[in-house]
């Protein structure tokens, strides 16, 4: 991926922190934080099992076809942005790779393979899953990220940097925003997000968070429209 004007450094404090695109190479650290941040910023319990195609479906089309910015402090990265620019054609990836998902799961769970927690966390995410499908509005806008930091991280504004990124991504393509998806405890105050122009455009509660965290959690869809370059403010 070319460097564009999202490469940047951060300093919080005595650190350093630089966020450009991904280089040969990194893939496995952006999957090694994907597995150690999948709990809102912790690892999974390992009774859910393993989750290396849990990992491929959601990480795979953006390291192959989508766009990776990542944040990177002493030489590690320590938080990514996974940038969608073309929706239509996630979907139709994303719905073919989440189906062979579940039939290869429920495969393993016929088999005794998937017992337990393991079988409880694929039952509970084939629920949010279809619920999402058949209730969630149609997508604000046509393009989407995913924005993850280690824990070290979230204190540093480095998220603020990365969203920044994802705006010239979207800026250059004229796709006029583009939008997020958070899991948060439910009933939490989003104020902060809301005075920097991002909406909620939608709200579900998720089982698998609530089950895993014992207490309800909600997935919220954000919104965030980007001016076209050249676009006088107000229009």
């Amino acid at each position: 991926m070319e460097a564009h004007r999202g490469s940047e450094t951060s300093r919080a404090a005595t650190r350093r922190v630089e966020v450009r695109p991904i280089r040969p190479g990194e893939d496995a650290a952006v999957r090694a934080l994907f597995h150690a941040t999948l709990l809102r910023g912790r690892p999974m319990p390992a009774t859910v099992g393993d989750l290396e195609r849990y990992a491929s479906l959601g990480l795979d089309w953006y390291l192959t076809r989508g766009q990776v910015v990542v944040a990177v402090e002493d030489g590690i990265v320590q938080g990514y942005l996974l940038a969608c620019l073309d929706e239509q054609g996630h979907r139709r990836w994303a719905r073919r790779r989440a189906l062979r998902w579940a039939v290869t799961m429920a495969w393993e769970i016929a088999l005794g393979r998937r017992r337990g927690d393991a079988r409880r966390f694929v039952w509970l995410r084939v629920r949010d899953a279809v619920h999402g499908w058949r209730h969630a509005p149609p997508p604000p806008f046509d393009a989407h990220a995913h924005v993850n930091l280690a824990p070290s991280l979230r204190s540093a504004r480095t998220g603020p940097h990365l969203a920044r990124s994802m705006d010239e991504l979207v800026a250059d393509t004229g796709l006029g925003g583009w939008y997020g998806e958070l899991n948060v405890v439910e009933g939490r105050s989003l104020a902060v997000l809301e005075r920097i122009g991002v909406t909620i455009a939608h709200r579900q509660p998720s089982r698998t968070f609530t089950w895993l965290e014992g207490r309800p959690i909600e997935r919220i869809t954000l919104a965030r429209p980007v001016p076209l370059p050249g676009a006088a403010v107000g229009t």
